[in-house]
């Protein structure tokens, strides 16, 4: 008898787009088990059960590289404002009575938004890895990243208390394997150095991959260098910082003398950089990720995306959290840009949006591309009958929605229309 995982199941759409090399018309992708098996052309794969999906586009899982599922439960709870006053109602929200019960539920709540608005794989940061527990049942591919804040009220709040709370993650997680846990040292603001290089030396132990909020706003990059401002007034105000009080000056110094570019570290935001910052970027090989909607919402001057890719670093896509915007679709989110940069070429939007992510998330081995041997995730969007006639452009100016969703060969979501 032939095992059903051995079986060869075929999928023929209008189009489809691998990312890693031109959109094939009528295209066929074929999934043994929980991978890609083969694509090409119908008569690429004779055997094993055949669907035709019609007039879809088949595409690689999305990768949504910076959200905080758990920050779900505050959608349109904040006005749009400066992200130090943000801050200041974030927190009072999460000290309500009933915030631990709202934070769980965002969670898986937040995961099944993700997939529904076309990401198969996320990189998710909490403040304490409960994140990590509760999305074991979910069967999103993440990683799961610990925020670390020295002299914080939640813990972890120093080097002692990360690595206790990661390897006590790490112990109970094994059962899944769609699952990586990260480290996340918040901001270069929010982390003392002897705290930075700890939770570098923890992620290097156990290669495990690392993210840090960077260059969110003008305050923090005055303060990495003269001190003082809105960062020092929220840094003492809740008493985040142990110790070491001066800023670091030179921030990627900083980070380099604590091992962290060597570890190719993913930066969220990235929003004020000059050119010299961006060629220091480029040689540091970090990633950097852009959330546009949340960008919008803070008011901050456009991003410098364009400059960095042209430099040679790699930019991926996140929606950060439904706290600062209004769904945590990848398809929305690709869509706003090209909106609002209509010169912009749909190729780079989709590989940022797929294959950079996999590459910022230490994934690109199994997700990004419709590549032979990779993982079987999949999405599948309807062909806008009034978009353009261009497959990349239909995806990103049409109105087609998802259709259906395949994570690791297994249809995990379908559209009440399809």
């Amino acid at each position: 008898m032939t095992n059903s995982s051995d079986s060869i199941r075929s999928y023929r759409a209008r189009w489809v787009v691998p990312v890693d090399g031109p959109p094939i018309d009528g295209g066929v992708v074929c999934v043994r088990g929980d991978r890609i098996h083969s694509i090409g052309t119908p008569d690429a794969c004779a055997a094993g059960v055949f669907e035709d999906l019609g007039d879809v586009l088949l595409l690689p899982g999305l990768v949504n590289a910076h959200t905080h599922l758990e920050l779900g439960g505050l959608r349109g709870r904040i006005t749009s404002r400066n992200l130090w006053d943000w801050f200041d109602e974030l927190v009072k929200l999460n000290r309500s009575p009933d915030a631990e019960i709202e934070r769980r539920r965002a969670v898986l709540d937040g995961a099944a938004e993700s997939i529904a608005g076309g990401a198969t794989t996320i990189g998710d940061i909490s403040r304490t890895g409960a994140s990590a527990e509760l999305l074991v049942q979910s069967p999103i591919r993440k990683v799961c990243y610990l925020e670390l804040i020295s002299g914080a009220r939640t813990l972890p709040n120093d080097a002692v208390t990360l690595c206790k709370q990661f390897d006590s993650l790490r112990r109970a997680i094994t059962q899944d394997d769609r699952l990586r846990l990260g480290i996340s040292p918040h901001a270069p603001y929010s982390v003392t150095r002897s705290d930075l290089c700890a939770a570098i030396e923890l992620a290097t132990e156990h290669n495990a991959p690392l993210t840090m909020h960077f260059l969110e706003t003008a305050d923090e990059a005055r303060w990495l260098h003269e001190g003082g401002g809105r960062v020092a007034d929220y840094l003492s105000r809740y008493q985040v910082r142990r110790g070491e009080s001066t800023p670091p000056g030179d921030v990627l110094k900083h980070l380099e003398s604590c091992g962290a570019l060597g570890r190719k570290m993913l930066l969220a935001h990235v929003n004020y950089v000059d050119d010299a910052t961006i060629a220091r970027l480029a040689a540091s090989r970090c990633s950097v990720v852009w959330c546009p909607r949340t960008h919008s919402y803070f008011g901050h001057p456009p991003h410098r995306w364009r400059e960095l890719l042209a430099a040679g670093v790699n930019v991926c896509l996140g929606t950060d959290s439904l706290a600062s915007t209004p769904t945590l679709s990848m398809l929305d989110e690709m869509r706003y840009i090209q909106t609002c940069f209509p010169d912009s070429e749909p190729a780079t939007i989709l590989a940022m949006a797929t294959r950079h992510g996999a590459e910022a998330l230490a994934m690109s081995h199994a997700v990004g591309t419709l590549s032979p041997g990779k993982r079987a995730d999949i999405i599948a969007v309807r062909w806008s009958s009034n978009g353009p006639q261009d497959p990349l452009r239909n995806l990103l100016h049409g109105t087609g929605d998802l259709v259906k969703v395949w994570i690791g060969g297994e249809n995990v979501h379908c559209s009440p229309s399809s």
